[in-house]
């Protein structure tokens, strides 16, 4: 905001933009206000570099950052990183945007600082998410409030709460980052009595230490800008009118001539963009209040705080900072300053408004149950009246969303009155909130709690008496709701436990949830409203310093102080006879990703005449389509057709491996989100509007079945029964010692691939050829199934992969069918077309991780040895088969992880259901048949009251024992992973540690767990264990690759790359990879099974080999030392052929045969973890406190880009047992939210680990000394193997919960379902809350899930 003061006679509104952007001025005349700013960069600008990743400021792929003068006399410039694809294009003027293209690039070798060092420490993988993570620590190194040279590790890490990555699991972002502070001293350093080749964070930054000296490059502000005095705009688009005010009597008149729904105030637009863009809702005009003094005030009297509402949060946040005295205040700024910390994100922050947030009346607002608790006042303004008023907040809320505002009234500020403190009257006041994730989510409750006391005599000790209570709290009704009756009943009580209880007892009565309540978890919820007010209790208690806390109980009087993380390395030594294989080469496209000069599928240019396709999707699960209607989509300018199935020239029918699902929708819709036709229109805009207006009637049938449980009921199953058998189970579970019965549920996950599924669909009328550009894993059956659709040949078809953002396995076979959508549009009107689906329709549509449903019966010793197993498995396949069988072969393959089972029975079935295919996701069945095998341990040790490590050691595998499907192990290493990792972790005296801690503490607690893991490498379908590999040597000397793998972070084509160069033994700067093209490579494996290192690197080797051996024979007389380009010149001139074709097929034995009981994995990548983590039992909130992994990756291709793989698989895992919870609605879980419809589909509902939840300390480790002779280069597969290992987080927050429930009197074995949310973990802490939460059954209690 800029402070002038706006002469009284004002010049008339403009109807332009004046901006910067990368230095470079912007006069823009013809601008629609209900453009973004990253639509404005990316389609007007070809800035490309930012990116759409969620489209509601969730992912922080499209920060960049703004620049505003905003005091002319001072010249002070304010710095700030924002979301573009929330920034309205019209609030830039006046602005200075600076995109990551700016700060540098590879093409002019100017790279700044945090370009090179995040490429350099290998802080990216897919890349998609880099351009805006570089953009945040830009940002920040330019924002700080004190010189660069003043940054700390703190700031650093605070820096990134608006960003995700997928990839990385954040410690190697965070190592590059931190190399800009000035604290690093405070790192630990490495163990001097380590002789092990050790890398940690302080490493890498010391690194940096001497460039440190210069101040990192910043982008200079235009001079232009500082002498730039804002006018009035006034903006009519073809849609929408934009106005900015810059005084409060215009913005009033403004007002005053379009009340309600005539105008929308605007500030930030970070709700009003989610409003028009997912809800649908329309705005004629935007009234931008963001240039109005009145506004910016932040005022303390000695009676109030003043605040104005239109303040931005970080600016509030600093003032509050500034003014914090408990003392004077009572609480109300440190309150606030709690609640604004894990308020959204640092780029929210930054432009969201105080009034905007109150006004939003959100039910669910982190801040409107502290003002209510303070008993803010607002001020309100009216300009046909000119007249004030002021409104106690506590009577502003009506009813969902309806505030007591008139439709003409603007809120200008914010009044918070000072409490009257002495030392026989004193006021408190703190706020609370838990959320599904502590960085940039909305709390699941929130509360703000007050209470004046006052001095009583007493004869024994000091006591205080309740004055006035204010309990408000948000997510516990239709609005923010103060507690009225309970605060009235606290009035007069003596301030004590007893009272205390009594107001959770009052607070659940006025505050009745049930199953129906929006966004579920009613237990959970009147769970947390006691723990707040019990929280609330203590810290009270601590301030009086009052004794009538047991101090086991203070650790919960405030909140968690999160250190800063850090980790370590060991890498072994790479043998001497390889140059470059086994060296940590970066990543080929590491530099052009922090630039953001790395192409993507989006960011393709468009050709002449391209149509857009946006999906037309069914609403209804099982449904007859009775009619569709294009009335009103035809009549959205720009449309051009719609294509549905009888568009179709050849089969209607496809599927990965069974064709069993329709391109298009002819009649009856599998489910929520089947594809029934496609708009095409002249702009992407125009197809998103089109689709929507679709209009279809359907005819609902019944019945619908969402759940595992639904499939059993209705015997809905897709293929056969699929059985493993070793030995007798029946005789043995009748002979056992000991028997046990349990069943366990594991829900879903979400890819969350940084890059949604995008495609671009070139049709030539020569040949009837097909060029498709496409983000799959999968380009061979890509090219297959769409020539299948269109009735062509294979060979007419083309595929091409440049790389992806991300993929996980979610575009292994589900970005198929949108591509074959798009494929046979763009055939039909003769015209390319491109196709990005947006996030919410991509996690809808696109099918998840498989939940599976567990039941088992084990038979054990009581020494705890297994004698017999008798386990099924069910996994919710969706409506078609897709690859759900093989997903449940592999989870009944890897159902004895590392344990021998000598009777076992292994059954599974694929239910089926009326929800899209799930689909392949990193593990692929593993994880859960994983998970399964670990409870069955978990629940044997606290039958027996073992310790798990005692049955995990009794039935290991030993060398040469054979698996249940008849494989028997080679090169076993587990046992010595085990046993290193025992000792390098400290394991033995950390669990000692951590019992002691929990002896002290009542509320937190502490777990530890070490958990093993193996991991079988090869496809499961044998002949999908083949590749091919194109090597050309030009006569220059330089080297391309063609091979059949896609490349999607994971380093692949990297590895590939120092194999080629290692075999022809040029330098690896002279080979290069360009992309993956069906037309180089034919008939390729998806690039999958973590594989694709094992079958592209030995296609390469033989390809190369040939090339290198036909060199070699030129080596003769004077010519033996010839250097490579020379070498290659003589080839050239001797006519000798300096291309090559590899072709490899790993090996027999290989594949499963379920028939015979039999399958044999090429090997087994194996690794150990250790995990100890802390957690609050009165919230479920938890840290990971560290975790210590240990893995055989044989002889590594590359020891980065491996460790990469295995903590960004560790921390993906992490979610998947935790955080990340998908919500479908059903029959029976929740019945609150649409049957059939996906709740979670973006990242305000979805949340996957950011970068608060990483470790605090992470050691990872490489096994050294373990070849793998049946691999290239003697390495192993390591993109699935490490991911369970984030299981071990999930057993030790159990293992916490353990402890709370034995201090609390529940002893024994409990089950607890997967993920361990935080509303999981607490309901599982059972107590007296929980008792009043769920009266019935609450020591057993298991809160709702999707399975």
């Amino acid at each position: 905001m800029v402070k002038e003061n706006i002469q009284q006679s004002t010049p008339p509104p403009l109807d332009y933009l004046l901006f910067y952007v990368n230095g470079k001025q912007i006069i823009e005349h013809h601008v629609e206000p209900d453009w973004t700013l990253l639509w404005y960069l990316r389609n007007k600008l070809n800035l490309t570099g930012s990116k759409l990743g969620c489209g509601e400021g969730g992912c922080g792929a499209c920060t960049v950052m703004i620049s505003q003068c905003i005091d002319r006399q001072s010249g002070y410039i304010e710095h700030r990183t924002v979301n573009a694809c929330l920034a309205p294009i019209c609030s830039v003027d006046g602005c200075h945007v600076i995109t990551v293209e700016g700060l540098g690039s590879v093409a002019k070798s100017n790279l700044h600082p945090a370009q090179s060092r995040l490429a350099e420490m290998y802080g990216s993988q897919c890349g998609f998410c880099t351009p805006g993570i570089v953009m945040s620590l830009y940002g920040t190194v330019t924002s700080s409030n004190h010189s660069p040279s003043s940054i700390t590790m703190h700031d650093i890490e605070e820096a990134f709460d608006g960003n995700l990555c997928r990839c990385t699991g954040y410690r190697p972002i965070l190592d590059a980052a931190k190399s800009f502070a000035k604290d690093i001293n405070k790192l630990p350093c490495k163990d001097p009595c380590s002789s092990k080749p050790t890398s940690t964070t302080l490493d890498k930054c010391l690194s940096f230490v001497n460039k440190l000296d210069k101040e990192p490059n910043q982008i200079a502000f235009p001079n232009e800008l500082r002498q730039h005095i804002p006018q009035s705009i006034q903006i009519k688009g073809s849609l929408v009118e934009w106005y900015r005010p810059v005084t409060l009597n215009e913005l009033l008149q403004l007002r005053s001539m379009y009340p309600g729904g005539a105008s929308k105030l605007i500030f930030g637009n970070t709700e009003v963009q989610i409003e028009t863009k997912f809800k649908r809702l329309k705005y004629p005009r935007f009234i931008s209040v963001t240039h109005v003094d009145e506004l910016q005030q932040l005022k303390r009297t000695s009676t109030s705080l003043i605040l104005g509402a239109g303040v931005t949060l970080t600016r509030l946040q600093a003032k509050l900072s500034e003014w914090n005295d408990q003392k004077l205040d009572g609480g109300i700024c440190q309150s606030l300053i709690d609640q604004l910390k894990y308020f959204a994100s640092t780029q929210i922050r930054n432009v969201a408004s105080l009034g905007g947030n109150i006004v939003n009346a959100s039910p669910i607002s982190d801040v409107n149950p502290v003002l209510q608790a303070a008993d803010a006042v607002l001020e309100l303004h009216r300009g046909e009246t000119n007249s004030v008023r002021l409104v106690p907040l506590r009577e502003f809320f009506l009813s969902y969303r309806r505030v007591a505002m008139t439709d003409d009234e603007v809120l200008v500020s914010i009044h918070i009155p000072l409490p009257s403190i002495s030392p026989t009257n004193r006021t408190f006041l703190r706020s609370y909130k838990q959320a599904r994730r502590r960085d940039d989510d909305i709390g699941i409750v929130s509360a703000g709690l007050q209470v004046q006391l006052e001095a009583i005599d007493s004869s024994e000790k000091q006591q205080w008496r309740i004055v006035t209570a204010r309990f408000s709290f948000g997510g516990m009704g239709p609005t923010t709701i103060l507690a009225k009756n309970t605060q009235q009943e606290m009035a007069g009580q003596i301030w004590s436990r007893v009272t205390i209880s009594k107001a959770c007892e009052l607070a659940l009565k006025e505050m009745p949830l049930n199953e129906l309540t929006p966004g579920g978890q009613p237990e959970y919820r009147r769970t947390l409203v006691q723990s707040f007010l019990y929280k609330f209790y203590v810290y009270v208690c601590t301030e009086l310093n009052q004794s009538s806390v047991d101090p086991k109980e203070l650790s919960i009087a405030h909140p968690y102080h999160r250190p800063v993380s850090h980790g370590q390395q060991i890498i072994p030594e790479r043998p001497s006879s390889q140059k470059v294989v086994g060296t940590s080469l970066p990543h080929r496209s590491a530099y052009l990703q922090t630039t953001g000069e790395a192409k993507y599928i989006d960011d393709m240019p468009s050709l002449p005449n391209t149509l857009y396709a946006a999906l037309v999707l069914a609403t209804q699960p099982n449904a007859r389509i009775k009619n569709i209607d294009l009335g009103a989509a035809s009549k959205v300018p720009g449309f051009v057709t719609f294509v549905n199935h009888k568009d179709i020239q050849g089969d209607n029918m496809t599927g990965d491996v069974v064709h069993d699902e329709e391109v298009f929708v002819s009649s009856i819709t599998p489910c929520v989100g089947a594809v029934i036709g496609v708009v095409l229109c002249e702009t992407e805009r125009a197809a998103h509007a089109a689709a929507h207006l679709v209009q279809i009637e359907y005819e609902l049938l019944t019945p619908t079945i969402f759940t595992i449980d639904d499939a059993i009921e209705h015997a809905s199953y897709l293929g056969e029964e699929r059985c493993l058998r070793k030995g007798d189970v029946e005789k043995a579970l009748a002979e056992a010692e000991h028997t046990l019965e349990g069943t366990i549920v594991m829900g879903g996950q979400e890819h969350f691939y940084l890059e949604t599924n995008c495609c671009m669909i070139i049709p030539s009328n020569d040949d009837q050829e097909v060029t498709i550009y496409s983000s799959t894993q999968n380009p061979s059956k890509t090219q297959e199934l769409a020539a299948y659709a269109l009735g062509y040949d294979v060979s007419h078809v083309t595929c091409h992969v440049k790389r992806m953002g991300g993929g996980f396995g979610g575009k292994e076979s589900r970005s198929i069918a949108p591509c074959i959508a798009a494929t046979v549009a763009a055939v039909k009107v003769g015209c390319p077309v491109r196709m990005n689906i947006e996030r919410d329709v991509d996690m809808s549509i696109t099918g998840q991780r498989h939940p599976f449903k567990i039941a088992y019966k084990v038979g054990f010793t009581k020494e705890g040895r297994f004698t017999a197993l008798d386990i099924s498995l069910w996994n919710n396949a969706g409506c078609s088969f897709d690859l759900s069988m093989a997903v449940l072969e592999r989870g009944m393959l890897h159902i004895d992880n590392c344990y021998q089972f000598n009777n076992i029975r292994v059954r599974g079935r694929l239910c089926k259901t009326h929800l899209p295919s799930n689909t392949a996701f990193r593990g692929f069945g593993g994880p859960q048949g994983l998970f399964g095998c670990e409870t069955i341990v978990e629940h044997v040790a606290a039958y027996l009251k073992h310790d798990p490590l005692t049955i995990r050691r009794l039935n290991m595998y030993n060398e040469g024992d054979t698996t249940h499907f008849g494989q028997p192990l080679e090169r076993w290493n587990i046992p010595r992973l085990m046993d290193e990792l025992l000792v390098s972790s400290d394991f033995q005296q950390r669990r000692k540690a951590v019992g002691e801690f929990n002896q002290s503490s009542t509320y937190r607690k502490r777990g530890i767990t070490i958990l093993p893991t193996k991991f079988g490498i090869a496809f499961t379908a044998k002949f999908l264990n083949q590749a091919g590999a194109l090597v050309h040597v030009y006569k220059d000397g330089s080297v391309l690759v063609s091979h059949g793998g896609t490349e999607m972070g994971q380093g692949l084509h990297t590895k590939m790359i120092s194999i080629a160069a290692e075999i022809l033994g040029c330098d690896v700067s002279r080979v290069r990879i360009s992309e993956t093209a069906t037309d180089k490579v034919a008939n390729t494996s998806p690039t999958a099974a973590s594989a694709s290192s094992d079958l592209n690197g030995m296609a390469i080797q033989i390809a190369c080999e040939q090339i290198r051996g036909r060199l070699n024979a030129l080596l003769v007389g004077d010519d033996v030392s010839l250097s490579w380009e020379d070498l290659v010149k003589k080839a050239y001139f001797s006519r000798i052929d300096l291309c090559a074709h590899g072709f490899y097929a790993t090996p027999d034995p290989l594949g499963a045969d379920f028939l015979t009981n039999t399958a044999h994995f090429n090997y087994f990548t194996q690794g150990a973890a250790v995990t100890e983590v802390e957690l609050d039992t009165l919230t479920g909130d938890w840290h990971i406190l560290r975790v210590d992994i240990l893995m055989d990756v044989g002889t590594s291709l590359n020891p980065q880009i491996d460790i990469g793989q295995i903590e960004g698989a560790y921390v993906q895992g992490v979610g998947l047992f935790t955080m990340e919870e998908l919500i479908w609605g059903d029959h029976t879980q929740h019945k609150w939210t649409k049957p059939g419809a996906l709740f979670t589909r973006g990242p305000g509902t979805y949340k996957i680990p950011s970068f608060n939840d990483v470790p605090l300390d992470m050691r990872v480790e490489l096994l050294s000394n373990a070849p793998n002779p049946r691999a290239v280069y003697s390495s192993k597969a390591i993109g699935e193997p490490p991911l369970f290992l984030g299981a071990a987080t999930f057993f030790a927050l159990k293992n916490a919960c353990t402890a709370y429930r034995e201090q609390q009197g529940f002893t024994g074995y409990f089950p607890m379902n997967s993920p361990a949310t935080v509303e999981r973990l607490r309901m599982a802490c059972s107590d007296e809350f929980t008792e009043r939460a769920c009266a019935q059954q609450h020591e057993t209690f298991q809160a709702r899930g999707s399975y």
